[in-house]
């Protein structure tokens, strides 16, 4: 019985480790974002086109060799070290990501961010917030309808009191109007797609987090660069070829490429350990300390909804994380019954 504690353990301190990695780049981005294209900041205002440039920068994953195979826990022994590398196996064989899903995917994770960038034009800072909310409920009726996943009502609770914290601590006034109606529903729907995407590649073809951001990146740098600078301009009313460069901007700009790599990294390890809805789920602890650096670096006022929809958020969270251990380990042992009986 030790080893096995000892292993889940392990596993315990390295789960924390990628989420810890996941959320201080994540919230390190946002504030070298909000200083890079805030009006009071450096005013780089072109959204699409910084993801675009992200995408060019996180290509250099494709030179990585990583030695740990598939991102997530989950693999088979077979996805290891083989995931990387050349060996002609069935492994290598099985990691073989046919193209018409890389385009599909590449196509789907496009509409996400393009999507996204035109909601917060179309629509009010409160809908806005209110629509990425929903990507919750949105991954968790896409994997119950094409995955078949069951959800508890145990986690049904911790996901509503999730919802529930960071509604009250993000939604501010709203109002809604058709067309930003529906972009906003594409938003939601690419992106709870994209995410679920990001683990059922991983999962199904045997390939490591970096192999599938590696194959992905270099497709999404081509697409965002490519209508990013067409579309910031309808949105901002320039084109990007009309900023003013300064040594603070470029600064800035290497620091949230250096970082986005960072985050894509993290981002597609998280998920493909854990879940697209795990990862939306305690991804919103993030939404709580952003609050927190926002006030402290760039003094954005703080409301008592932040701080108690915050502290809601977390308590929320934490009952998720319970409730997710608790029936992993119940579907453990249920397994390792199931194994003893067969033999």
């Amino acid at each position: 019985m030790a080893p096995a504690a000892t292993s889940g353990s392990s596993l315990s301190v390295g789960d924390a480790m990628k989420w810890l990695s996941n959320f201080v780049s994540s919230v390190a981005i946002v504030m070298v974002n909000k200083q890079l294209m805030g009006a009071s900041g450096l005013a780089f205002q072109y959204a699409t086109t910084l993801c675009g440039l992200h995408f060019l920068c996180t290509m250099s994953v494709r030179f990585c060799k990583p030695g740990g195979g598939r991102g997530g826990g989950r693999g088979t022994s077979g996805g290891g070290g083989n995931a990387g590398g050349g060996g002609g196996n069935a492994s290598d064989n099985k990691s073989a990501l046919p193209r018409e899903k890389l385009f599909a995917f590449v196509g789907i994770a496009s509409t996400s961010i393009i999507s996204l960038n035109l909601s917060l034009m179309l629509n009010h800072v409160g809908f806005y917030q209110l629509a990425k909310l929903l990507q919750i409920p949105a991954v968790c009726l896409i994997e119950m309808a094409f995955l078949g996943r069951k959800v508890s009502w145990r986690m049904a609770r911790a996901i509503a009191l999730v919802m529930f914290g960071v509604g009250i601590a993000t939604l501010q006034e709203t109002s809604m109007n058709f067309w930003g109606t529906v972009v906003a529903v594409v938003a939601v729907l690419s992106t709870s797609a994209q995410q679920i995407l990001v683990s059922r590649l991983q999962t199904e073809y045997s390939i490591s987090s970096n192999e599938l951001l590696g194959k992905t990146a270099p497709l999404m740098a081509l697409s965002m660069l490519t209508v990013g600078p067409f579309l910031d301009q309808l949105l901002t009313g320039s084109f990007i070829t009309e900023y003013y460069w300064t040594g603070e901007s470029i600064a800035f700009l290497a620091a949230s490429c250096l970082l986005a790599i960072w985050v894509n990294i993290s981002q597609y390890m998280c998920i493909g350990t854990f879940s697209a809805l795990s990862f939306q789920v305690i991804g919103h602890v993030k939404t709580v300390f952003i609050f927190f650096f926002g006030w402290l670096l760039f003094s954005i006022p703080v409301t008592w909804n932040n701080i108690f929809g915050g502290m809601i958020a977390i308590l929320g969270i934490s009952y998720y994380s319970h409730v997710a251990n608790a029936e992993k380990e119940r579907e453990r042992l249920a397994a390792n019954r199931g194994a003893s009986v067969g033999a």
